[in-house]
């Protein structure tokens, strides 16, 4: 072969391995997969759920005074939200009302606490009617039910570097329940409620710094959602004196809006003119709550004596939300910026995932409790107590979920047709914290204290 111009041909080789070179590095950018961003890091008060998924359990004095051990002994107004196939025990219309104060303290265990909260609720209140039809007799109930209860204040100390946070929150998850538990037989009962989840909470924060370009943060949070699940239970008595009861609460994807305003103090003297403002609102947030499954078994061995034993397992693991989003302060003489949101995070840790998990674990608990009713000529004394474990939804420094033990107390007065219960509960443990210092988990120590007080009147003989 000739070649008529070797300068042009030589040319042209030395273009085409030159393109190659350009080309190669561009296509090798094009198939290398995008770099991963970095996990998201949250604020501890960013985290308000830490103490509260055992809550979903049920309501009532009576419950927690046996350790929440009342899966199949649920005999009474609050069976609604522990197993409402023993709402067929009620024979007569009865009201009630259930109110709790909750309280957490967490902090280093050399130096506790360094975060505490303190907060007040409604927790329950019900109104139920006997019905019958031929052979199968039970009751019907409408019952509100805060599920999860974020009131009160909040208080988080932090030394190194010197902060101080502070949050007031009103309100929680909340539901509506329109359900029934019916006798189908000698020795079973079935009950179903169909529960609609609403309201959320408003929280005011306030964050202040050592000065560092800025010395303090107001943050401003509205969180509203809406729902929709059901709660199917049974209950087997194969003899008179034991109970066996299974509940099913099934998972559900709520619809949550979310407004946040953000201002950030730049001026150091609260000089309105150094303050900047952020503010974002969403309505397509989503959040996926868990399901539940819960076991239990009762033994009435005299008639004022009851042995309670349950199991609940609340696969927390599953929980997400979606399109989750924080502001980030406004520098001054900028536009504010504008929220990136998250597609997905685990719910309530909102830790990043690991390998394609998240690190985040189904709860789960033993209970055991006893009731014993001191009975007089006009008045019973009901004594309880009760003891249970309670594994977390969060890892440790070692990356399994801490068990928490706890134990409980309760006592009440049945004059009559009026019941009044009080109950106390305590659960803690000390444990690593995967957020210590230089990545080794600095030990910790957390106690969840609750008071629950009940009252129902029962109408007529």
């Amino acid at each position: 072969m000739s070649l008529a111009n070797p300068a042009a041909h030589l040319r042209g080789h030395v273009l085409a391995l030159a393109a190659l070179a350009v080309a190669a590095p561009v296509t090798a950018l094009a198939q290398a997969p995008a770099p991963t961003p970095p996990p998201p890091i949250f604020a501890r008060d960013e985290k308000d759920f830490e103490g509260l998924t055992s809550l979903a359990l049920g309501s009532g004095a009576r419950a927690f005074g046996m350790g929440g051990a009342f899966l199949a002994r649920a005999d009474d107004a609050t069976a609604a939200s522990w197993n409402p196939a023993g709402l067929s025990y009620l024979r007569r219309p009865e009201l009630s009302v259930v109110a709790a104060r909750n309280a957490s303290a967490r902090g280093p265990a050399g130096d506790f606490p360094d975060d505490t909260f303190e907060g007040y609720t409604p927790d329950f209140m019900a109104a139920a009617y006997p019905i019958e039809f031929g052979a199968v007799s039970g009751a019907a109930q409408v019952s509100y039910q805060r599920v999860f209860s974020f009131g009160g204040e909040r208080l988080i100390l932090e030394t190194a570097p010197s902060r101080v946070f502070t949050s007031s929150t009103e309100g929680g998850f909340d539901l509506i329940a329109v359900g029934t538990g019916l006798r189908v037989s000698r020795s079973i009962r079935l009950g179903a409620t169909v529960n609609r989840w609403f309201r959320g909470y408003s929280q005011r924060k306030f964050r202040s710094f050592v000065p560092r370009g800025r010395q303090a943060t107001w943050q401003d949070i509205e969180y509203s959602l809406q729902g929709w699940n059901v709660n199917l239970g049974v209950i087997w008595s194969p003899v008179e004196s034991l109970n066996l009861g299974v509940v099913g609460k099934t998972p559900f994807t709520g619809d949550v809006a979310l407004r946040r305003d953000r201002r950030d103090d730049f001026s150091g003297t609260l000089d309105p003119l150094g303050v900047t403002e952020n503010e974002y609102t969403v309505d397509d947030v989503r959040l996926d709550f868990p399901g539940a499954l819960g076991l239990g078994a009762s033994w009435r061995p005299r008639s004022a004596l009851t042995l309670s034993a349950d199991y609940t397992r609340t696969f927390w693991s599953d929980g997400r939300i979606r399109n989750f989003f924080v502001l980030q302060p406004t520098e001054p003489g900028k536009d504010p910026p504008v929220p990136v949101p998250y597609p997905a995070l685990p719910y309530p840790t909102l830790d990043d995932f690991e390998d394609g998990r998240p690190r985040q674990f189904d709860t789960a608990q033993f209970r055991f409790g006893v009731e014993y009713v001191v009975l007089g000529a006009r008045v019973k004394v009901p004594l309880r107590a009760g003891v249970f474990t309670d594994r977390q939804y969060f890892a440790d420094a070692d990356g399994q979920p801490p068990v928490f033990v706890g134990f409980s107390l309760g006592t009440g007065l049945i004059l009559g047709p009026v019941l009044f219960d009080v109950a106390y509960v305590r659960e803690q443990n000390t444990y690593l914290d995967p957020d210590g210092a230089a990545g080794r988990g600095t030990s910790v120590t957390s106690v969840f204290q609750r008071v629950f007080v009940s009252l129902i009147y029962r109408h007529g003989s």
